[in-house]
């Protein structure tokens, strides 16, 4: 798309050149459009149509522009910013993750001209998490890694500031979030395994006291259930972290009876589960399939090619920055709560398991 010939590129440049910053009058002059159409457009409104937008940010591109965020929070009696609360210990093998989620948030925030303010505390209402919701620093909080009883939900409900959960209670009612359906991600994992002829299918986890590890547990248990195979908690290994991972599936793999495939609810589980049958001489997926929640960096050059339940950790952070920016511009709007289904994609980590002397005896 073109800049209208009327303002070209040598005025254009000469800005900068004068010393002076753009302003929002300079945009609405090269675009040939009015100071509130440009304004309305660069502040995501929907009644602006996608081919102005285009126009007006391509020309505040060119032209250098940047809101004054400190007049226009005066003028609005808004900070401009909002906070992303993530975990306060950051796992290694997490960081891929959240890098991804927090280029969603900022790529949605951005053309909107909002700062984000990233804080990492504890699960708990702490001094730091009440001077982050009550300084008036952010117009809106984005609360990641929420626990099964979440009591910084019930709080910040409580205060009236905008906030969305990424992830949910087992008490779902009262507040927005989004959410990956690890229930249902989970249980078509299971149900591939259990078509594939599984039956003993054990399961990894994180700490259960998160709630996308409380769902995704129920899934595995849900799909077993449904297919009528008889849950065994000696297959069931949750609590895992870096440290113990590898060990703990040395311990499962070895039993008398080990299981024949293993769902991991975790991309670094997924690699620890590699590890242990690399240790143990167990062959992938001849004696032993894996399937892995995340289609991470961490395991996209493992071999062989490990089956995954994958979610798009980008998308996440986006779809819950809009939520939150909306819910800032309507705090009493209608309450969202949106569940984002994962998709199953099989690769060479998963086939059907090695017939056992009874089923060879049966033939």
């Amino acid at each position: 798309m073109k800049l209208p010939n009327r303002f070209g590129f040598g005025e254009e440049r000469g800005l900068a050149r004068k010393g002076r910053p753009t302003t929002i009058r300079d945009v609405a002059r090269a675009a040939g459009l009015s100071a509130t159409t440009v304004s309305r457009a660069l502040n995501g409104h929907g009644d602006v149509a996608t081919g102005t937008r285009e126009l007006v940010e391509r020309v505040a591109r060119v032209l250098d522009y940047h809101p004054n965020s400190l007049a226009r929070s005066l003028q609005t009696s808004r900070a401009d910013a909002i906070g992303l609360i993530i975990p306060h210990v950051l796992h290694r093998t997490f960081d891929a993750f959240w890098l991804d989620f927090i280029a969603g948030v900022e790529a949605t925030c951005a053309p909107r001209g909002i700062a984000l303010m990233i804080a990492a505390t504890d699960h708990e209402v702490t001094h730091e998490f009440r001077r982050l919701a009550r300084g008036q620093r952010v117009d809106g909080l984005l609360l990641c890694d929420v626990r099964t009883n979440d009591a910084r939900v019930a709080y910040l409900a409580s205060q009236g500031l905008p906030f969305v959960c990424f992830g949910r209670t087992i008490d779902q009612n009262g507040y927005p979030y989004i959410d990956v359906d690890g229930a249902a991600g989970v249980s078509a994992a299971i149900e591939y395994l259990i078509g594939l002829g599984h039956t003993r299918i054990a399961y990894v986890g994180v700490d259960p006291g998160f709630g996308f590890s409380y769902h995704r547990f129920r899934g595995y248990h849900q799909a077993l259930t449904r297919a009528g195979v008889p849950f065994d908690p000696d297959l069931v290994r949750e609590g895992l972290t870096e440290r113990n991972a590898v060990d703990e599936l040395k311990r499962l793999l070895s039993m008398p009876e080990p299981p024949t495939a293993i769902f991991a609810a975790a991309d670094f589980l997924g690699a620890a589960a590699v590890k242990a049958c690399q240790t143990l001489k167990i062959q992938i997926p001849d004696d032993l399939s894996i399937c892995v929640f995340d289609d991470s960096p961490l395991i996209a050059h493992i071999e062989p090619p490990l089956s995954v339940v994958s979610q798009s950790n980008r998308r996440l952070g986006e779809e819950s920055a809009r939520l939150l920016l909306d819910r800032i511009d309507n705090p009493t709007g209608p309450l969202v709560q949106r569940l984002m289904v994962p998709a199953l994609v099989t690769r060479a980590s998963t086939t059907r398991p090695r017939p056992t002397d009874r089923d060879l005896a049966a033939v």
